[in-house]
């Protein structure tokens, strides 16, 4: 369960589209990301699994992300678009940073629910589902 809490915050990473310019560079970030340690009880970080997910924004649109091994991910928009990146935990939420995009976004975690989804907010108040996906939809 706690994977999927993880995972839904990196679809809510899908639900941006470009980073805050008013946190660090990538590379300080990266820095903050590689040192972090992976335990605890925080919602979602120490459970970022790999795997691969839906995000289902607000609007109806639906992007996949995959985790990867080393708290990275790679994300497909709905529009085709591809990004990737780092993952790392920040006062609680889940954070990512995208790759030759400077800054971060983070998103707070919901409790995940019976289907395995979960809702995840982003800082500025996007609220996205999160979804794993099964082996009979990547089939």
């Amino acid at each position: 369960m706690k994977k999927i809490i993880a995972i839904a915050s990196a679809f809510a990473l899908a639900a941006c589209t470009g980073g805050n310019t008013s946190e660090p560079a990538a590379s300080e970030m990266d820095e903050a990301a590689a040192d972090s340690v992976l335990a605890g009880d925080e919602p979602g970080f120490e459970a970022v699994a790999p795997g691969d997910y839906t995000v289902e924004h607000a609007n109806g649109d639906i992007d996949t992300i995959t985790i990867h091994p080393g708290m990275t991910y790679s994300r497909v928009a709905a529009d085709g678009t591809a990004t990737g990146g780092t993952i790392f935990m920040q006062d609680g939420k889940t954070c990512f940073v995208v790759e030759g995009v400077e800054g971060h976004n983070c998103f707070l975690d919901g409790p995940v629910q019976e289907d395995g989804s979960m809702q995840t907010t982003s800082d500025e108040g996007n609220v996205a589902t999160v979804r794993p996906v099964t082996t009979d939809e990547a089939a």
